[in-house]
């Protein structure tokens, strides 16, 4: 009985928040009041004296900092190391990460565990130098780091960003601390930088697909300031690449988007990858819509149906580009299309991707919401209305987009003033996600 007491205690939303809070003490002295231990009691089995058991529970002394104290302690509380995850990772909802069949941050070994305590521990003296011992960067070090930047990209690419962007942002300050005051000799410190600005780009795209764009544009900022530093084109292309897509968020008469797009363009000619190619092409030609030149858009959409004609299938690409497919480019189209007016064409081409059963969740909430906003603005309120609640089951459920369920106001405001149950039931559904986005 005992055993499921404890058990519940290191379970408990209470000991997960202490831990993501940095009050690692506070976490144990529930685990420790739960097993029926005194403050002495449990100063013997680690050979403290009560007093000194206290001072660690109230945090008066930064015992449990040290990654070896903590799982000291842990172990002598029965308390597995994966419950610990908060405590390393600074989020109580670290296991929404998933890489793999089900393989996610609560399911951290030994040797990751100990990775990410030490991003955890340069993390924690931001945002000046460390004041402890400075940390030895080490190739694992950097291995976490490209590892944990492939899982960001696979649940983006299955369940969008919005559960996971604040989480990423940690994780690049944290990673930005060690790149800036860690101990590494020249190889490491090209490698570090350029997995810290992948990391940090990553970290861009899942703030704009949790609604904050201002933010996203400052991690791409600081992702292009990196791969400067490296030489990194293919880096460097993607950060600004980022920076397009925001620049093109709303028609606008600045040619700041066009500019970036024919900068990633040219950046990105020298990478033999037919899916790059359709990509540059494809966010050229949104980047022509957003400033009105039709005639620019359709000459980079031809050049987009070129490359998806050659294949753009290729296991060499990196995973960030793993999103970019068939339908993903006809969307693209469909976008700039309904830039420029041309309302009928940007449905028939949406008609088209959500009539694809191969693509993944995130993709499919995409593809209906924008549908969805399409018809809303040719007048086509009932089947607008029909796409938008299948873009909400997704939104509602698995996937985590406030990005895309703002692309779903041009359907609110459309209904605004109509009646019916079908109305209604979209009215409360969206008004209900949006004050939770």
């Amino acid at each position: 009985m005992v055993e499921e007491r404890a058990s519940r205690e290191w379970e408990s939303s209470e000991f997960r928040m202490f831990l993501a809070q940095g009050q690692p003490g506070q976490a144990l002295a529930l685990v420790r009041r739960a097993r029926g231990l005194s403050q002495a009691d449990f100063g013997a089995l680690l050979h403290w004296d009560r007093a000194h058991v206290g001072r660690v529970e109230r945090g008066d002394v930064d015992t449990l900092f040290d990654i070896r104290q903590l799982i000291r302690v842990a172990t002598a509380l029965g308390i597995p190391r994966s419950a610990l995850a908060p405590a390393l990772l600074g989020t109580t909802g670290a296991g929404t990460i998933e890489s793999g069949v089900g393989e996610g941050v609560d399911d951290v070994d030994r040797r990751q565990f100990g990775l990410a305590a030490s991003l955890a521990i340069a993390g924690s003296a931001m945002p000046g130098p460390m004041t402890t011992e400075t940390l030895q960067v080490g190739d694992d070090h950097i291995t976490y780091l490209r590892t944990l930047t492939r899982q960001l990209w696979d649940h983006d690419n299955r369940l969008g960003g919005g559960s996971i962007a604040d989480f990423a942002l940690r994780q690049y300050r944290r990673a930005r601390t060690l790149l800036d005051y860690g101990d590494y000799g020249n190889r490491a410190g090209v490698q570090l930088v350029a997995e810290t600005g992948r990391l940090c780009s990553c970290a861009g795209w899942l703030a704009y697909d949790n609604g904050q764009p201002d933010l996203a544009r400052w991690c791409y900022t600081e992702a292009v300031l990196l791969a400067e530093q490296t030489s990194d084109t293919e880096m460097l292309a993607a950060a600004l690449g980022g920076l397009s897509i925001i620049a093109t968020e709303q028609p606008t008469k600045s040619h700041e988007p066009v500019r970036l797009a024919l900068r990633v363009s040219e950046l990105a000619s020298t990478v033999p990858s037919s899916r790059l190619n359709a990509l540059r092409a494809a966010r050229e030609s949104i980047a022509h819509a957003a400033i009105g030149d039709g005639r620019e858009f359709d000459r980079a959409t031809t050049r987009v149906r070129r490359e998806m004609d050659r294949g753009i299938d290729d296991p060499n690409d990196p995973v960030w580009l793993s999103f970019v497919t068939e339908p993903e480019l006809r969307v693209h189209e469909a976008k700039g299309n309904k830039m420029l007016g041309r309302h009928h064409r940007a449905v028939d081409l949406y008609r088209e991707s959500v009539a694809r059963d191969d693509v993944l969740p995130r993709d499919r909430a995409s593809y209906h919401a924008y549908f969805a906003a399409s018809l809303a603005g040719l007048g086509e309120i009932r089947s607008a209305v029909a796409e938008a609640h299948t873009a909400l089951s997704l939104l509602e459920g698995p996937v985590s987009s406030p990005r895309l369920v703002a692309e779903l106001r041009p359907v609110r405001s459309a209904v605004a003033n109509a009646r019916g149950d079908d109305v209604e039931r979209f009215r409360l559904r969206f008004d209900a996600l949006t004050r939770a986005a």
